[in-house]
């Protein structure tokens, strides 16, 4: 009878994300931005998908904590636009982005035994 692990076998140290969405309604709001940084710093929460951020065109936004892709309708300020928010931390798992409308953005994360979504 084996009592315990066995001392020739390693743990496997598990690397969680943590993903959320967020319907911000709009982020044209001064401090917006700020604050949906620090909600997602208090969780912990490593990727965030935003709706209806509201802003124009498509872009990527960097800072030393996090970074943001987000894709609105080109023409207009105000409506529909989406986007996600994603910590420093995530960022060597993400293999692609893309825009497909103003509504749908694909995110691509490299997993242990197959590639997500």
């Amino acid at each position: 009878m084996i009592l315990g692990r066995l001392r020739h076998v390693k743990r496997m140290k598990k690397e969680l994300f943590y993903i959320g969405t967020w319907n911000v309604n709009t982020m044209l709001k001064a401090g917006k931005m700020q604050e949906i940084a620090d909600q997602i710093v208090g969780f912990q929460i490593q990727i965030v998908a935003l709706q209806e951020i509201r802003w124009r065109g498509y872009g990527i936004l960097k800072n030393d904590t996090n970074s943001i892709y987000y894709s609105c309708n080109p023409n207009t300020t105000g409506q529909a636009g989406i986007g996600f928010v994603i910590q420093k931390s995530a960022m060597n798992n993400i293999l692609s982005f893309e825009t497909i409308s103003d509504r749908i953005y694909k995110l691509r994360m490299e997993g242990k035994f197959y590639n997500k979504f």
